[in-house]
């Protein structure tokens, strides 16, 4: 009886010494970007015949059905070069700095030569626990992640993988390095009397509204409505380049009470005559300011204080703890400071001051004072053996 011919995509099953192999026929993106159909081989060890046509099976049936490649040979380098003239230009100045130096500096180095669809998740959980042991921060490697994560998301995206091997992937507990903290009233006060007229300024505007650095920097004098108090939030800038502010909701107007309205109009008096679309902080020469240079200044003044190491943050926290301090509700101050979900400004912003804890302290020992009093004065006497 003659043989019947294999049917051609059918793959086929290979004895070998120890087991079984299989050998089947796939669509995959070569290297140089072309779409193939590729020969592709797979030694399943000892494992039964059965057991081999089923897996054979289901490789056949993926790439039967399959209308797109199922595998692509595209170097993660390729993917990363594309990724950075293609996707990055739509994230933000500050974003794509970081990005860019994560992919460079980590990424490419790690992954560079190796084909897309070879990043497996093992691949990257490998990549994690080889961060950690050397000695990379929890923040640091989650930030390497979440670049990571990107890259292979637009893979995805453009038919290289079928998912994102970088998602589930086990990430050490993240960890504050350094305690966050915000200013008390009288620390605050300490410190704006320690400082010069322009840092002084920026700071203490900073703590009575809560902009973003980005944000403060890039204020212009049309911004400011001193008849009305308040100031519209329009752009932000980093290393010299103006944009649109952090999120949506950071386009926002906020009201200035009144010792806010003071510092600017002190400040006013010092750089007049004013064009509108002038910078409230320039250099001589109009340009914005480096964030750093005003800071070296006061954290000159915040050490000679005996304060901890402070940053543009500890005022935006800063704000943030008094307004709950005072019960000002959380969306309101979400809005404020404009962020697009309270829970960003209660759990990262907002810190409970010492006295806030010792009011709460008082507040229940009060409550047992009370009890005990009536305790007292229901029974007539004092029980001498309490």
């Amino acid at each position: 009886m003659a043989q019947r011919k294999r049917q051609y995509g059918s793959g086929i099953l290979l004895k070998r010494e120890r087991g079984w192999a299989i050998r089947w026929r796939e669509l995959q993106i070569a290297p140089d970007g072309t779409v193939k159909r590729a020969l592709r081989y797979e030694n399943l060890g000892g494992i039964s015949r059965g057991e081999a046509a089923d897996i054979l099976a289901l490789k056949v049936g993926v790439a039967a059905n399959s209308k797109v490649p199922t595998r692509s040979r595209m170097t993660f380098r390729t993917i990363v070069e594309d990724w950075k003239t293609n996707v990055m230009p739509m994230y933000k100045h500050s974003t794509q700095r970081n990005h860019r130096h994560i992919a460079e500096k980590h990424l490419v180095p790690r992954f560079g030569d190796t084909a897309i669809s070879d990043v497996t998740r093992q691949e990257v959980q490998a990549y994690v626990a080889h961060l950690m042991k050397a000695g990379y921060a929890p923040k640091t490697i989650d930030h390497i992640h979440d670049v990571l994560s990107a890259v292979l998301r637009t893979a995805v995206k453009w038919g290289h993988l079928q998912a994102n091997p970088a998602r589930e992937i086990d990430l050490p507990t993240l960890r504050c390095v350094r305690p966050k903290w915000a200013l008390t009233t009288a620390q605050a006060v300490a410190l704006l009397d320690a400082l010069a007229a322009l840092p002084k300024t920026m700071a203490g505007l900073a703590i009575l509204t809560g902009l973003r650095r980005g944000e403060l920097f890039a204020l212009r004098w049309k911004d400011l409505d001193l008849a009305e108090r308040s100031l519209t939030v329009r752009e932000a800038v980093y290393e010299g380049i103006f944009g649109t502010p952090k999120t949506e909701a950071g386009l926002r107007r906020v009201p200035l009470s009144v010792a806010a309205t003071q510092l600017i109009e002190t400040w006013r008096r010092r750089v007049t005559p004013v064009e509108p679309e002038a910078l409230v902080f320039a250099t001589w020469s109009g340009k914005p300011i480096s964030p750093n240079n005003v800071l070296k200044h006061i954290v000159a003044a915040a050490k000679v204080l005996g304060l901890p190491k402070i940053s543009w943050l500890t005022f935006r926290r800063t704000y943030s703890s008094w307004a709950h301090e005072k019960g000002v509700p959380g969306k309101v101050v979400a809005t404020l400071m404009g962020h697009a979900k309270v829970d960003t400004t209660l759990n990262v912003y907002t810190q409970v001051l010492d006295h806030s804890l010792r009011g709460a302290a008082e507040k229940v020992g009060s409550e047992l004072i009370t009890i005990d009093h009536k305790s007292e004065g229901t029974n007539g006497v004092t029980d001498q053996n309490a």
